[in-house]
């Protein structure tokens, strides 16, 4: 029988065969391969009674993610505010690279809209008008369930990231009214939000249509990538400018270089090539330190 790892505790799984959650262990085989089952993971499990299984295989995943451990992941919402908290382009932009590096569909969450004024929300957009990422305005007032958040969910594993207090949790309890997620105050003393979600669990909005809330996100890093030379494939803007005059170029600090050429003519966003910059040096001074 084939279920979803819906939710991890310690040793003990929770499983989604569609029609039933079942409590699972896994084989004993898995430790001995080092292979660790993750939340998200397809698997065939033998059933032991009406409520227990055992997972006895795990099917290939589309991808895994180090930090939180996740697998098999369609999309990923990446929540972003303009204020309270405020934006951080850097994390931002670290988050889409991510996703071009993994293959995972990547969406641009606007969040508490309510609180900007339309010359804000249309600098953000201008920002990102060239990576041609989709971008949802979000007005967490409002009670009922924004349909273009629902019809981009729509048979996919999602995963929700993003500062904490940007509004996350918020959507999750309009989308799961039946469910009690616990949301966290916004710190006065520097507008962030508590994290409050305690381990990694997929909630099932409806049949194959899934939603992650993903603790650990505030700690990802570049190490998801590990040659800053690989960097540039992932600013997705930077492949359709054309050809620089070195094959190998970096768009850093070589003559000829037509990604700079656009960032100068505004076609490019300065603050995406500036975030670019920072995050190759990033990546390239660990590597240089790794050993």
């Amino acid at each position: 029988m084939i279920a979803k790892i819906i939710k991890m505790q310690k040793d003990l799984y929770y499983v989604d065969n569609q029609e039933k959650i079942f409590m699972a262990k896994a084989r004993g085989k898995f430790r001995n391969r080092k292979l660790k089952p993750l939340v998200g993971d397809n698997v065939e499990i033998d059933l032991i009674d009406n409520n227990n299984a055992y997972i006895t295989e795990i099917k290939k995943r589309r991808n895994v993610l180090k930090r939180p451990e996740i697998s098999n992941l369609d999309q990923l919402l990446v929540f972003q505010t303009l204020k309270n908290p405020p934006s951080n382009l850097y994390n931002l932009d670290k988050y889409l690279a991510m996703c071009e590096y993994k293959n995972i569909n990547a969406i641009l969450v606007l969040s508490k809209v309510d609180l900007y004024k339309d010359f804000e929300i249309e600098e953000f957009k201008e920002k990102y008008k060239s990576t041609n990422y989709k971008i949802i305005e979000l007005d967490n007032t409002k009670e009922d369930i924004n349909e273009n958040i629902l019809k981009v969910l729509q048979n996919k594993t999602s995963a929700l990231t993003g500062a904490s207090g940007v509004g996350k949790s918020s959507l999750l309890n309009n989308l799961l009214k039946d469910k009690n997620i616990e949301i966290g105050e916004i710190s006065r003393k520097n507008r962030r939000g508590k994290n409050t979600t305690r381990h990694t669990e997929l909630f099932k909005i409806s049949n194959n249509t899934y939603v992650f809330d993903t603790p650990g996100f505030e700690s990802f890093d570049s190490d998801f990538i590990e040659d800053e030379r690989d960097l540039k494939d992932t600013f997705i803007e930077f492949k359709n400018i054309g050809d620089c005059k070195f094959k190998n170029c970096n768009h850093i600090k070589e003559p000829g270089c037509k990604v700079k050429e656009a960032v100068d003519s505004g076609k490019i966003s300065n603050s995406r090539y500036e975030n670019y910059v920072s995050l190759y040096r990033e990546i390239m001074n660990r590597r240089k330190n790794k050993w």
